[in-house]
């Protein structure tokens, strides 16, 4: 892969600015964990998945910009917290910007400065010549979504849709060449956002369960969804992370890049957006503790667990070449506690949940043959 003259090298580990750009990154997916909170319904569900993935879009840039970045710099660290109040900006925006009024502008011009700032950045380091192929692609994304705060409320989700779309199909249209990647770096700062996300969820359901006047509920409540998001986090950092950071230095340089994408942009992007759904239908599970859930809220939480582990079987098989078969069974298992939280209440919904989750870990506790490990085995990471 090719790089500028006299650019800096690949970071190989994280900065402390990085970890305050992924406070205020964590801070907008609560804002927009809050649209589903606050309309759970399908239409709000569509809403949250747009918003989510041109906000992962773009943090996923900055994670490659900061990658590159020469943070020791006065001028880049101005220039990324630039970066860092677009995105604080656009948070705010996040839960009003489908009511009518000016909201909806905000959002999209704040965007528009982060994807500026995001673009800008990459000048003078070794993705510039990435950055002038998908650079224009996300400055016209940035545009339909500016397009889409201004227009009627009723054409709002489906400008954002579109601006979806179009991120979707950049790396497909414009190729990944040109960007380095510093797998150590790499891997480290989507980990930390994926503990921040997970500490901010149960922080999140703390909260619901502080509200409610039952001792039982408050209690049992917050001790389930403390051990769901344990084992959450237990299904990622155990063994998977540290066993993607090794598969993907055995990446041949010229194809990391596409499979970086593939495991941590659409995967991770399937993942986070799991964490999101799954804080939301605890806290919904939690304020119908010992009632029948109804309508979208009843399925919430599976849905959330279901989609954590079908991004983190996919994740899994984009860099081993594998499909964690447990992962993907207890995907669809978690759909038990739908029944049971219609008919009974959602302590029986966290319960189930938590159930499954946690005895993936156990069954993954166990040894794993010397053939199937990153550094035993013989299988090549794919690349999608």
């Amino acid at each position: 892969m090719s790089t500028a003259n006299n650019a800096p090298a690949a970071a190989q580990s994280v900065r402390p600015l990085e970890l305050f750009f992924d406070l205020v990154f964590v801070f907008a997916i609560t804002q927009i964990a809050s649209v589903l909170t606050a309309l759970p319904t399908g239409e709000g569900l569509a809403r949250v998945i747009v918003l989510l993935a041109i906000t992962w879009w773009m943090y996923g840039g900055y994670a490659w910009l900061t990658n590159a970045l020469d943070l020791e710099r006065t001028g880049a660290r101005l220039l990324l917290l630039v970066g860092t109040a677009a995105f604080f900006v656009m948070s705010l925006a996040v839960p009003r910007s489908f009511e009518t009024g000016l909201w909806g502008v905000v959002l999209g011009a704040a965007y528009l400065v982060v994807v500026l700032v995001h673009t800008v950045g990459f000048i003078g380091t070794s993705g510039h010549r990435g950055i002038t192929r998908i650079g224009p692609l996300n400055l016209a994304s940035a545009l339909i979504v500016l397009a889409a705060g201004a227009a009627p409320d009723r054409w709002r989700l489906p400008g954002l849709a579109l601006a979806c779309a179009l991120q979707v199909l950049t790396p497909f249209i414009g190729g990944v060449g040109g960007f380095t990647v510093g797998v150590g770096h790499f891997v480290e700062r989507h980990g930390l956002a994926v503990i921040i996300l997970l500490g901010e969820s149960i922080v999140e359901v703390g909260s619901a369960a502080t509200g409610q006047r039952d001792l039982v509920t408050v209690v049992a409540g917050a001790l389930l969804a403390l051990a769901l998001s344990a084992a959450m986090w237990w299904l990622y950092f155990d063994r998977e992370e540290r066993d993607s950071e090794q598969l993907l230095h055995r990446v041949p340089a010229q194809r990391r890049s596409r499979v970086a994408l593939y495991s941590f942009g659409y995967a991770y992007l399937v993942m986070i957006f799991g964490i999101a759904v799954t804080a939301v239908g605890m806290q919904k599970a939690i304020n119908s503790f010992d009632t029948p859930l109804r309508g979208l809220p009843l399925g919430m939480l599976p849905l959330g667990a279901a989609l954590f582990l079908a991004g983190l079987a996919y994740f899994h098989r984009v860099l081993a070449g594998t499909w964690p078969v447990s992962r993907l069974v207890g995907a669809v298992a978690v759909g038990i506690g739908v029944p049971a939280a219609r008919w009974v209440g959602g302590w029986l919904a966290l319960t189930v949940t938590t159930a499954v989750l946690v005895g993936l870990v156990v069954a993954e506790r166990r040894p794993v043959p010397a053939g199937r490990r990153p550094n035993g085995g013989s299988r090549v990471p794919m690349s999608g």
